[in-house]
C-alpha cells in the first residue's frame, strides 16, 4: 500500500506539471494566432493584441499559480474546463477557412470586401492552440482523478447548495454568447445573433453553449471540491475569452455599438466566479448527519420544485406572449405576415405551463417533474420555427421589421432551458436524497430492461419523425434534420436528443419516474404532429407528411413502454 501511495503522489505532480508544460504550449499559440494574420490581408478593427496575449495566457497563469501553492485539483480543473471549450472555440474559427467575410471577429478580421480570402499562419496558430488547450485538459483530468482522495463524498451540502445557481450561471453565460456580439451599422460586419449567422460559426457557438452548463454540472457534482472550484473558475475565465473582445470592440471599432451579449455573458461568468470563491466544507462535520440530512433535504428539494414551477409558467406566459403578438411588423400597406407556427408555439408554453403548476402541489410534483425535464423542448422546437419567420421575412423585404412577438420568443426559449436545468437540478437531489436515505413509498426497483423492444422502436421512430416533414405544400419546403437545414432544425435536433435521452434514462428510472419520462417524450412527438392541424390553415394547400405517421407511431410506442414499466412497478409493489 505504501509503495502505490508513494508512485501516486510522484505521479501526480508529473502529470500535471506535463498538463501546464501543454497549456503553456497552447497559449503560445494562441498568443502567436492573436498578432499574426488569421486570412491574407487580415486587419483587426482595433488593438487587439495586448488583450488577446493576456486572455491566452490568463488560464495556464492561474493554473500555475495554484499549482505552486499546492493546490493541484484547483489547478487541473481549471485546465479541463478550459479545455472543455477548446473544440468550440477550434470549430468557431474554422469560419476564417470556410468564408472569412461572414466572420463576426473585428478583434482578428474586419472585413473590407466579399471577397474570400484564403487562410494564413494565424489561423493555423489559433487551430494549433486549441488542440493543445485540449491535450492539456485531458492530461489535468488524469492528474485530478490520481488526486480524487479516497472515500465519502464530502462536499454534498456544498454541492446541494450552489448545483442550480451554478448551471443557470452556465446557461446565462451561454445565452450571452449566442446573443448578437454588439450592433453595427457597417454592411461587411453583420453583427447577428448565432442563429442568424453562417452554420460554422453556429456549431462553434452552439458547442460552447452545451459545454458551459454540462461541464459546471458535472464539475460540481465530481466530489472533489478543489477540482469543482478549478472548474468553475476555468468556465469563467474560458467566458471571460470570449466575451471581453466583443464588449470591446462594441467601443472601439467605430462603426460598432455596445452590445447586451457580451454583458449578459459576462454576468453569467460573475456568477461562476462567485460560487468557484465558496469553499466546500471539509472534515466529518462539513454536513449534517444522515438522519439530520434526510430532513434537511426536503425544504431544499421543495425550493427547487417551487422554482421549477415558477420559470415553468413564466416560460408559458412568454410563449403566450410570443405566439399571440405580431412576429413582424410592416412599414408599407400591406399587412405583416403570421408565422405559421405561431399557435405550436402556443400549445407547447400551455403544456409546459401545466406541468410548472402542478410542481406547485406536493403530491403531483415529484410524479410529474420528470416530464417537465422533457416537455421544454417543444418550446424550443416551435420557437425556433416562429424565429425563423421574421428571420426570412427581415433579410428578404425590406419593408418588415421584427416585432415584439420576436423578443417574447426569444425569452420563451431562454426560459425554457433554464427551467430545464431547474428541473434536472431537481432530479439529481431527489435520486440523491432516495439513494442516500431511502426512497419514499418502497419503490426502488429500476422500470427494467423489458421496455427496451419499444423504446428501441420509439428511439428510430422519434429520428425519422423530427427529421422528416409534417406538412407537405406546393411551395413549400419544411426545415428538417439532413436536408433543407434551417433555423427550424436546431429545435427539430433539441427535441430529437431530448426525446432520445428520456429514452436512454427511462429503463435506468424507478417505474414513476420512468413512466414520466416517456409521457414528456410521447408529448414531445405528439406536439410534433400537431403541427399539421394548428399551422396547415397558414399553409395554402397543405397536406400530411410521412412526419405526421412517424411521429404518432413513436408515441404508441412510447404509451407501451410506459404500460409495460407500469406493470413491472405494480408486480414489484406485490
Amino acid at each position: 500500500m505504501s509503495s502505490r501511495v508513494l508512485i501516486d503522489t510522484e505521479r501526480r505532480p508529473a502529470v500535471l506539471l506535463v498538463a501546464l508544460g501543454a497549456a503553456g504550449l497552447a497559449a503560445v499559440f494562441l498568443a502567436a494566432g492573436a498578432v499574426v494574420p488569421v486570412v491574407d490581408g487580415a486587419e483587426p478593427g482595433f488593438a487587439s493584441a495586448p488583450l488577446l496575449i493576456v486572455l491566452a495566457l490568463l488560464p495556464v497563469a492561474v493554473a500555475g499559480v495554484f499549482a505552486a501553492r499546492g493546490r493541484p485539483a484547483v489547478a487541473a480543473g481549471v485546465l479541463v474546463a478550459v479545455a472543455a471549450l477548446a473544440p468550440g472555440r477550434a470549430v468557431l474559427d474554422l469560419q476564417f477557412l470556410v468564408d472569412a467575410s461572414v466572420a463576426v471577429r473585428p478583434e482578428l478580421y474586419l472585413a473590407k470586401d466579399l471577397l474570400l480570402h484564403t487562410a494564413a499562419t494565424g489561423l493555423w496558430l489559433l487551430l494549433a492552440g486549441h488542440v493543445a488547450m485540449a491535450v492539456a485538459g485531458l492530461l489535468a483530468f488524469r492528474a485530478a482523478r490520481a488526486a480524487e482522495p479516497d472515500g465519502a463524498d464530502e462536499t454534498a451540502g456544498w454541492r446541494q447548495r450552489w448545483l442550480l445557481v451554478v448551471v443557470v450561471a452556465a446557461v446565462v453565460a451561454a445565452i450571452g454568447l449566442l446573443m448578437a456580439p454588439f450592433g453595427s451599422t457597417d454592411v461587411y460586419l453583420l453583427a447577428r445573433n448565432a442563429f442568424e449567422g453562417p452554420a460554422v460559426a453556429l456549431t462553434g457557438c452552439l458547442l460552447i453553449a452545451c459545454a458551459l452548463p454540462l461541464f459546471a454540472a458535472l464539475a460540481v457534482t465530481s466530489g472533489n471540491g478543489g477540482f469543482a472550484r478549478g472548474g468553475l473558475l476555468g468556465l469563467g475565465i474560458g467566458v471571460v475569452a470570449l466575451a471581453v473582445p466583443n464588449l470591446l470592440a462594441g467601443v472601439a471599432v467605430d462603426a460598432a455599438s455596445l452590445g447586451a451579449g457580451p454583458i449578459v455573458a459576462l454576468a453569467g461568468a460573475a456568477g461562476l466566479f462567485a460560487v468557484a470563491g465558496t469553499r466546500p466544507g471539509e472534515g466529518p462535520d462539513t454536513g449534517p448527519e444522515p438522519d439530520e440530512a434526510g430532513e434537511a433535504s426536503v425544504p431544499g428539494r421543495s425550493r427547487l420544485l417551487a422554482a421549477t414551477g415558477v420559470l415553468a409558467v413564466v416560460t408559458a406566459v412568454a410563449a403566450a406572449l410570443g405566439a399571440t403578438t405580431a412576429q413582424l411588423t410592416a412599414s408599407g400597406a400591406l399587412p405583416a405576415p403570421e408565422s405559421p407556427a405561431r399557435w405550436v408555439l402556443l400549445v407547447a408554453g400551455l403544456l409546459v405551463g401545466v406541468l410548472g403548476l402542478a410542481m406547485f402541489v406536493p403530491g403531483m410534483a415529484r410524479l410529474l417533474r420528470p416530464a417537465l425535464s422533457v416537455a421544454w423542448a417543444g418550446v424550443l422546437l416551435a420557437g425556433t420555427a416562429v424565429l425563423d419567420t421574421a428571420i426570412t421575412a427581415t433579410g428578404v423585404a425590406g419593408t418588415l421589421e421584427t416585432g415584439p412577438g420576436v423578443l417574447w420568443t426569444w425569452l420563451a426559449m431562454v426560459a425554457a432551458v433554464v427551467t430545464a436545468c431547474c428541473s434536472v437540478v431537481a432530479g439529481i437531489v431527489d435520486r440523491e436524497d432516495d439513494e442516500g436515505f431511502g426512497s419514499e413509498g418502497g419503490e426502488t426497483a429500476l422500470a427494467g430492461v423489458n421496455m427496451l423492444t419499444p423504446l428501441a422502436a420509439a428511439g428510430v421512430l422519434a429520428v425519422a419523425a423530427f427529421g422528416t416533414p409534417v406538412i407537405v405544400a406546393p411551395d413549400y419546403r419544411a426545415a428538417g434534420l439532413w436536408s433543407a437545414f434551417g433555423t427550424p432544425s436546431w429545435g427539430l435536433l433539441a427535441a430529437t436528443l431530448t426525446v432520445l435521452g428520456a429514452i436512454v434514462l427511462a429503463p435506468r428510472s424507478r417505474p414513476a419516474p420512468a413512466v414520466a419520462l416517456l409521457g414528456g417524450a410521447a408529448c414531445l412527438l405528439g406536439l410534433h404532429a400537431a403541427t399539421l392541424p394548428l399551422s396547415s390553415g397558414d399553409i395554402e394547400g397543405a397536406t400530411a407528411g410521412i412526419g405526421v405517421w412517424l411521429a404518432l407511431a413513436g408515441v404508441v410506442a412510447l404509451i407501451t413502454a410506459a404500460g409495460i414499466a407500469v406493470a413491472g412497478g405494480q408486480r414489484e409493489a406485490a
